[in-house]
Parts: C-alpha cells; structure tokens; sequence
C-alpha cells in the first residue's frame, strides 16, 4: 500500500482528534476530559467518544468553555483507559486535528503518565495551519471556519462535535485547494509549507505579481475573499499596484477595479491573454 503523503487526500485514511481538558493551560497541568477519534477509511468510518476522569476537580474556566463538570466526569474509566481503546486507528492514517500542536501535546503528556507510549503518526494536517497559511484567513477558530464553510457545528467545545465539525472544514479545504482534482497528502503539506509566511511559495507569488505587473501581462489568480462566500474563486486580473500586504488590479470577473490580499493569494496562472 502505498504511503499517505502520496495518497489522494481525499481517499486516504483519515484520523480525526479532538480533546477537551480541564483547562486552557500547559499540557504539564492539564488532563484529558473527553476524547473523541473519527476514523475514515473510504466509506467506512468508524467513531469513538468517551468522557475520561481527568482525577482531579475541573476549574471554572474549563468549565465555562465546554460545560463539562465533576459529576460528569465522575466514575468515568481514566485516560489510560479509553486511549488504549482507540490508540489502534492511528496507525496508517494522516492524522487530522484542529490546532493539532496542542491536541498532540496534551496527548503525548498524558501518556507519558500513564506509561503508554505517545502516537507517533507519520502524516499530521493542522486545519489551522491550512486557514492561516493556505488560504489566508484571520478568523480561524473552528466555529468561524464551520460557519465560513456551511460546516453543521452543532455544540462547539465537545469532542465529537468538534471532531466532526474538523473533518468538514478539512473536507472543504481539499475540494477547494485545486480545481482540477484533489491533491494528494503530500501536495497539502507542501503547499502549506511553501505558503507560510517567508516560504518559497509565497516568494515565487510574490515574484509573478511583480512580473506581470511590471510588463502590463493579465494573471490568473486563486484566491481566497475575506468577506465569505466560496473558499476559493479563480480571477482574471491585471494589475496596477502592489502594496504590500495588497495588490490592485483590475478584475476580469467583475470589470471593476478590486484590492486582494496577499495572503489570501494561492496560486498565480498564465491567463492565455495578451
């Protein structure tokens, strides 16, 4: 079988990882209190959610964000416990999590006490890293992005929710990162990788703008609005300043002068047109 990255993201197996702990602080403080895993294989898709006793009381703070307390948690089997359940669908799968640093971190800690040994995955895709750096976008909590998205979020803050709401965006990020097909696993870390700021990807962008502005040439641009709508839209411009963080252009599609974001560019074409 072949290895993720050079699977169509698509149709790779999938894991999706969402935690709630006790609170927001370092993962040397905090406890797991809820722990969901979708695992999608084709059509298969197979779904875990627990409640784990974190053997500790829960602060307000935690509390105010997911509404999870002590009486819930209560009796509940520990975190050794449920992730021995479920440490098996990992392995094979890209792993998918929404800020996926801090879900790892927290996970990693929690084994590390409890004796087991972390997870280890081979591909990780950080949905939060792909709103900022792929596409652009400042709003990029998981309820602004759900709702961005037409993504169903229907209790923000619990695991499987979340979980869910995650695989949605990341399904809506691929089908708009490339028109003529879904990349593969390994395109996608690419590309968020070249994008970020300083990549090699935004430099090359940054070059073609200048170029076509330069010798009068109309461009091809994908591009990301930060007003809503469509996650991606393919623009016929030509361009009459840049400014950094902006461009002006003329806009082909609307016959109106338009100002886009840098950031939210994400690809530059030949138009074909003189």
């Amino acid at each position: 079988m072949p290895t993720p990255s050079r699977l169509s993201a698509d149709l790779a197996p999938t894991v999706v990882i969402d935690l709630e702990a006790t609170s927001l602080s370092s993962e040397a403080e905090a406890r797991v209190i809820e722990l969901a895993v979708i695992r999608v294989d084709g059509d298969q898709e197979r779904t875990f959610c627990a409640l784990v006793d974190p053997g500790q009381p829960i602060p307000a703070e935690g509390r105010a964000i997911h509404h999870i307390d002590d009486g819930m948690v209560a009796g509940q089997p520990g975190f050794a416990h449920a992730w021995r359940q479920v440490a098996h669908l990992v392995d094979g799968a890209v792993l998918v999590a929404h800020n996926a640093p801090s879900d790892l971190a927290l996970l990693a800690a929690e084994c590390r006490r409890a004796g087991l040994t972390p997870p280890a995955p081979a591909v990780v895709i950080d949905t939060l890293e792909l709103a900022r750096t792929v596409f652009g976008l400042i709003h990029c909590s998981l309820p602004a992005l759900a709702e961005r998205m037409g993504v169903v979020h229907t209790q923000p803050h619990r695991a499987l929710p979340d979980a869910r709401a995650t695989l949605g965006v990341y399904r809506a990020m691929l089908a708009a990162l490339q028109p003529e097909g879904p990349p593969t696993v390994g395109e996608v870390l690419a590309l968020t990788e070249s994008l970020a700021r300083g990549g090699a990807g935004r430099k090359a962008i940054a070059h073609a703008l200048r170029a076509a502005w330069q010798s009068g040439r109309r461009v091809v641009i994908d591009y990301t609005s930060g007003a809503g709508g469509a996650l991606s839209t393919r623009r016929e411009i030509t361009i009459t300043g840049i400014r950094p963080p902006y461009v002006e252009a003329m806009c082909h599609l609307r016959d109106e002068p338009r100002v886009f974001k840098l950031t939210r560019i994400r690809r530059v074409l030949d138009s074909g047109t003189d």
